[in-house]
């Protein structure tokens, strides 16, 4: 595996945010957001891919204040973007196995490729929590 820390990558937002985003999240949440704060510091790149894309789920089904203050329409653009689409499908590919894809089809490249779809699910999530809770 790579020695390129994902904490050290230009988005650092969820590490940096981490408190303020927490204390929004509901209880099941924030047990996710947790771990994957945990493998993001560890570079724990499926982990980071398959816990992202799980935290959307349980932000948009916990029904938290901020979500429930959300109109159907930002909720619609949130959660349905091509980028929310992409995490899910992508944890997908991986949890739910159909065929080899990308990342794990034993090549040389495939650090390389999981490098690259972790620091693009840490930057879909990272505009995705911005535009429901707001922060900077």
């Amino acid at each position: 595996m790579s020695s390129k820390k994902i904490t050290n990558f230009k988005n650092t937002f969820l590490i940096n945010n981490y408190i303020e985003i927490k204390k929004h999240l509901g209880t099941h949440g924030s047990y996710i957001f947790y771990e994957l704060t945990e493998a993001i510091k560890s570079n724990n790149y499926l982990t980071i891919i398959i816990l992202s894309a799980t935290l959307i789920d349980v932000i948009k089904n916990e029904k938290t204040s901020i979500i429930n203050s959300l109109s159907g329409v930002e909720i619609n653009s949130i959660f349905s973007s091509y980028e929310a689409m992409w995490l899910r499908q992508t944890r997908n590919s991986i949890v739910h196995y159909e065929k080899p894809i990308d990342g794990l089809l034993g090549t040389k490249e495939d650090n390389k490729i999981l490098v690259e779809y972790s620091v693009k699910t840490i930057t879909i999530l990272s505009k995705m929590i911005n535009k429901i809770y707001k922060l900077k």
